[in-house]
């Protein structure tokens, strides 16, 4: 059995119906994951125990919600220092060769806003060109994304209707990303 290290970037999960739908289901599974919650450690990473964590692993996975057409900048700060050069990549950064690397996330928009001439502009494929370059670079094996459209819950103003849908979707993509770690 593959060991799973799930990377939680949302910097605010107390606030993400979306998200925390995801993560609920996943620590459902009998598969062997971690679940690292950057918003509980904070900006101030300990470096060489995510490394370790990092370099134990044989599937690495970012769950995160979409934010300005990436990832937000907790987890960005995550890659630029945990991914370092001569760990994740240069002459001697080979920790990540080979490793399985699965994106998830949630996106508030749906999924009919992102096509040219609507609200998006693209299909949300052409914002991923940053993971997907960070796989190559490193030498992980690439999945598709396990994207979540329509993710949009403020309390007070969405309807009852629309968290159940919201929740639904989750649960769905949940099982999507966990038949997809199966594989690895």
């Amino acid at each position: 059995m593959a060991k799973i290290l799930l990377i939680a970037g949302h910097p605010h999960p107390e606030q993400s119906l979306a998200n925390a739908t995801i993560l609920e289901e996943i620590k459902k599974s009998d598969l062997d994951i971690t679940i690292e919650d950057l918003a509980a450690k904070g900006w101030n990473f300990d470096i060489p125990a995510e490394q370790a964590a990092v370099k134990a692993a044989d599937v690495l996975v970012f769950q995160f919600p979409f934010y300005w057409y990436s990832y937000p900048a907790l987890l960005k700060k995550w890659v630029e220092e945990v991914l370092a050069h001569g760990f994740a990549y240069g002459s001697q950064g080979t920790a990540l060769q080979g490793k399985d690397f699965i994106i998830s996330f949630t996106a508030g928009a749906p999924f009919d806003t992102y096509k040219a001439g609507s609200t998006q502009n693209r299909p949300v494929a052409e914002y991923l060109y940053n993971f997907q370059q960070l796989a190559e670079f490193t030498g992980m094996k690439p999945h598709d994304p396990i994207v979540t459209y329509g993710c949009m819950y403020v309390p007070g103003v969405s309807t009852e209707e629309d968290k159940k849908r919201i929740i639904s979707d989750c649960k769905k993509s949940a099982a999507k990303l966990l038949e997809e770690l199966k594989k690895c």
